[in-house]
Order: structure tokens, then C-alpha cells, then sequence
């Protein structure tokens, strides 16, 4: 079987974004065509081949749906700068010359969920250094026995017919049920905290512990934030920052906890404003698109 063909590859991450300092990784992503049996053959395809942990190449099917759903990552592999492109084949021309076709309202959604992604984790993180939890919930700690009231596997069922109102049960059982649920939110809670402590990177924790949050987490809530308005408003997506310097100051823990949810918020007011003012569509056309991916393919398999 012939190897894949490169048709595009650029930096990407903090280096692409003019965010990078001493000692940041230096992340490749590219965009690859298969051979003829990825497409034609019975045996699995795949949808990305990771070269290391710094270094993807996705398949060209896979980068098109994520960029036609405006994914953040796949648009900014895609919008990355020109000094930044490190391979591009005339097929990977012509799938750059189609990057404002890709572009939507849709936007506002991802970057913009991917900014709250991020301030979850930040309020998570921060409520885990202020009051971490003390000790391994137990079923008794609930006023629960050791053996389900509700066997584990009738759970599920059980909750959802309650909400679908289609069964009618005893107050004590809906106790008992909340109970449940309530024990449940807490295991998983302690064991995502112990996961959190034991992988924590040591300069984020050193962080942390001197600004009360993660302001990793907090320079690209802004950066997203502010990305999601830009193409909104303008339809560019803007990779290499201009606001460089103050994106790096809130890493550094420039601003309070209290400003940056303030500055959160007032940004998700210009999201949504943006968003309904936009002259972007609603939705890339989606046809156009798949008949692109459809003929760079071809030509590809063709020139085999």
C-alpha cells in the first residue's frame, strides 16, 4: 500500500498564535490524502496519524467535517499564518483558497463553548485549591446501604422515566434516588480531583497556588473569546495575535479572579451580539464543501 500524500502542514499552538516562550512545544498539523484503499477498500481507514504527540496529519475527510462545523482547532490549523506553513501542495492551495467558505455563525458556539470549556475548568480548579475534598465519599456518608436499593444497571432507566414523568413512585424512593444521584456527583468528583492532583503540570500548579487559578486556562478563554467576535464581525480568524502582550500579562496573573469573570462575561455579551449582527450564514454550504474534498481526492488517487 502507497503512503499518504502530504497536501498541507503548519505550525500550530502557542508558536502560531505568537504566544510561545522559552521552552513551549512546537505542534505540527497537517492535512494528508490516503491511498486508494483508504477509500475504496473494506478495511478501516484512518481518520489521523499522530507522528508523536506534537506532530498530527489528519485525513482530509475528517479535517473537512470539523472545519465545515467551524471546530476551533481545525480552523486554526487552517488560518494559520503564511510564515507558519511548512508544506503545501497545489491540492493544499486549493483547499486554503476555500478557507472563507468555511466560516459561520457556527462560530459563536464553538469558540465560544470552548471559552466557557475553559472558565469550568477554572472555577473547578479554583473551588479544588480553596476547598479540596477532604475524604473518599461512601454510600454511608448518604444514608445509603452497601447494597443498592436500585440495582446500578435499573439507574439510568429509572431517572429517565421519572423525567419523562411516565412512572409515578413513593416520596421515600425519590429520596432514596437523589441520594443516589447525589453520591454518585461526589465520587466522581473526588476521583476526578485525585486525577487533577497527580497529573498536574508543575508550572501550572506553581500558578495556581499564586493566583488562586489556572491563568493558562484564562489567557485562551480570552484569546477564544475574542477570535470567536473577530470572525463574527470581520470573517477573518486572526491565529497570530496582535494582542500578544496582554494575552501573556493574564497568563503572568495580571487580573484578579473577580476581573477576569467580569471580563468573561462582557465578552460572551460581545459573542452574542456579534452573532446577530454577523453577515456570516447561518451554516457553511455544506455541498460546496463536500464536493471540494470529493475532487481533491480524485485528482490525488488519479495522479497515483
Amino acid at each position: 500500500m502507497s503512503e499518504p500524500t502530504l497536501i498541507f502542514e503548519t505550525l500550530h499552538g502557542s508558536r502560531a498564535y505568537g504566544l510561545a516562550r522559552a521552552g513551549s512545544d512546537t505542534d505540527l498539523k497537517g492535512v494528508i490524502i490516503g491511498p486508494a484503499a483508504w477509500y475504496l477498500g473494506f478495511g478501516d481507514a484512518p481518520e489521523q496519524i499522530e507522528l508523536s504527540a506534537d506532530h498530527v496529519r489528519y485525513e482530509l475527510r475528517k479535517l473537512m467535517r470539523l472545519a465545515a462545523a467551524n471546530n476551533p482547532s481545525i480552523l486554526e490549523v487552517l488560518f494559520a499564518h503564511d510564515d507558519d506553513h511548512r508544506h503545501v501542495s497545489p491540492a493544499g492551495e486549493r483547499l486554503l483558497a476555500a478557507r472563507p467558505a468555511m466560516l459561520s455563525k457556527r462560530t459563536a458556539d464553538t469558540f465560544g463553548g470552548y471559552a466557557l470549556s475553559q472558565l469550568a475548568r477554572i472555577r473547578r480548579h479554583r473551588r479544588w485549591l480553596l476547598e479540596p475534598p477532604k475524604a473518599k465519599p461512601t454510600r454511608q456518608d448518604y444514608g445509603l446501604t452497601e447494597e443498592r436499593a436500585i440495582p446500578k444497571n435499573e439507574l439510568g432507566a429509572a431517572e429517565a422515566l421519572l423525567e419523562r414523568g411516565a412512572v409515578q413512585v413513593s416520596e421515600s424512593f425519590l429520596a432514596v434516588l437523589d441520594r443516589e444521584r447525589r453520591f454518585r456527583a461526589a465520587s466522581k468528583e473526588w476521583a476526578d480531583f485525585q486525577h487533577w492532583k497527580a497529573h498536574r503540570n508543575e508550572a501550572r500548579a506553581a500558578l495556581e497556588a499564586a493566583h488562586g487559578y489556572d491563568t493558562k486556562h484564562a489567557m485562551h478563554l480570552v484569546r477564544l473569546s475574542r477570535m470567536a467576535v473577530e470572525i463574527l464581525e470581520h470573517g477573518e480568524v486572526r491565529v497570530r495575535r496582535d494582542d500578544r502582550d496582554e494575552l501573556l500579562a493574564v497568563r503572568d496573573g495580571a487580573w484578579s479572579y473577580d476581573a477576569l469573570l467580569e471580563h468573561a462575561e462582557a465578552l460572551r455579551g460581545r459573542i452574542a451580539a456579534a452573532k446577530a449582527a454577523s453577515a456570516l450564514p447561518d451554516a457553511p454550504d455544506e455541498r460546496a464543501l463536500d464536493d471540494l474534498c470529493v475532487e481533491l481526492i480524485e485528482a490525488e488517487l488519479r495522479c497515483r
